[in-house]
């Protein structure tokens, strides 16, 4: 196991996807114990502004760019995904998803580096039946399932598949749905907490979905660069809400009242017609499509994330916190929440304006940004049209709340 000694220099680790919402507080947290990181981003990376690192720009699919990304790290830790919730028509989602990690073990491997943790999803296995339990055993989706959802199964598939060829060490972690503050695209999940928010859901989906909150998901990966377990997969779960349950916790936080209706799954699916006749009138993406209203459907209630609690320490706190430090950042409002209250986590101190965009108090950054000359515009803006989200890139602004588990 690589295990660095107590009295060891801080490590030089590489973030990829690092200007997306796991990516960036993971930046965070390892620049707060002391780490020095290089943050690996593709086109956006304001979320990334006032901290003290080195960026790189490039893109997963390019190994030219990775290898440069990797030369002289410990660690690699790859968060960089694209999301889809409306399949793969283009095939990128399956490319960036399986060839994005596959490259950056290539460029790991070539650059000695100790250990690669992957960053993979839930959505990589099969949630049904609920009456089994749900963890790191679970059977991986195929083929016949959702393109994402195949795609994150088989990135995992790909890293397992060249374990014990060489000396990296590989650690998987599988977040579930993520909330909390430094969303500042926002995700998915935080426009749909915005939406209710701000009054514009009339009415709530059926079901649910276990969230996390995005600071201990980071933390319980700093966890696993030197706790976690070569070859092992860990879930980082925390608690099963139903979106009522989620619309309520949103009213105790802000005060403002929420819908309370529920829409069944059967309306739902048979409205799904009208949603996608609708998206194609306004050219408006649709607000929901059977991809996002199975994944509410088929939410796990019981996600065991033991394994990980016991070998990484991973703890978890109320959705009630996540969302109260959320929420005033979301709207420019609020201190830095990494720690408690106003922190100074070893870059600067943060403040976030009014479009989200994070602004350093006082200090110069230091940081050498890395421009690659084979940038590819994987999941930029254009492609919000398809339907497609890429990790630390550009997020569509607005799917409302039934977009926001992938």
């Amino acid at each position: 196991m690589f295990s660095p000694a107590d009295d060891a220099p801080p490590m030089q680790v590489a973030v990829t996807g690092a200007s997306g919402h796991i990516g960036n507080v993971l930046c965070r947290v390892l620049l707060e114990q002391g780490h020095r990181v290089r943050a690996f981003y593709n086109a956006d990376d304001h979320a990334l502004v006032g901290l003290d690192l080195e960026r790189v720009q490039g893109n997963v699919l390019v190994l030219a760019d990775l290898l440069r990304l990797c030369a002289g790290c410990d660690v690699v830790v790859n968060c960089a995904a694209i999301i889809s919730v409306h399949g793969d028509p283009t095939g990128i989602v399956y490319r960036t998803n399986t060839e994005g990690p596959r490259n950056i073990h290539a460029a790991a491997v070539a650059k000695g580096v100790k250990r690669l943790l992957h960053i993979s999803s839930v959505h990589a296995v099969t949630e049904l039946p609920h009456s089994m339990p749900y963890n790191e055993n679970r059977p991986y989706k195929t083929r016949s399932d959702y393109a994402y959802d195949h795609s994150k199964a088989m990135g995992e598939q790909v890293l397992f598949a060249e374990l014990g060829k060489d000396a990296l060490e590989l650690v998987v972690l599988r977040p579930s749905c993520v909330v909390g503050p430094y969303d500042t695209k926002p995700s998915k999940m935080g426009a749909a907490l915005l939406d209710f928010l701000r009054g514009n859901v009339p009415m709530l989906p059926a079901g649910g979905y276990d969230m996390v909150d995005v600071r201990d998901v980071a933390r319980s990966i700093v966890q696993a660069i030197s706790k976690g377990r070569n070859g092992q997969i860990y879930v980082l779960s925390g608690k099963y809400y139903s979106m009522k349950e989620l619309a309520r916790a949103v009213q105790r936080v802000t005060g403002k009242r929420v819908p309370q209706r529920v829409l069944s799954y059967g309306l739902l699916k048979a409205l799904l017609p009208f949603v996608a006749l609708w998206a194609w009138f306004t050219g408006a993406p649709a607000r929901f499509n059977i991809e996002s209203i199975d994944a509410l459907k088929n939410g796990h209630p019981n996600m065991d994330s033991s394994k990980a609690r016991r070998e990484l320490g991973h703890t978890t706190r109320p959705l009630d916190d996540s969302l109260r430090d959320f929420l005033p950042m979301a709207e420019g409002e609020g201190n830095d929440p990494i720690g408690h209250g106003t922190a100074h986590t070893g870059m600067d101190h943060v403040r976030v304006d009014r479009a989200g965009r994070h602004r350093a108090c006082g200090h110069v950054l230091r940081h050498r940004a890395v421009r690659s000359p084979h940038v590819h515009e994987v999941g930029a803006y254009h492609q919000q049209q398809a339907g497609l989200v890429h990790h630390g890139i550009a997020e569509p602004r607005h799917h409302g709340v039934l977009h926001v588990l992938r």
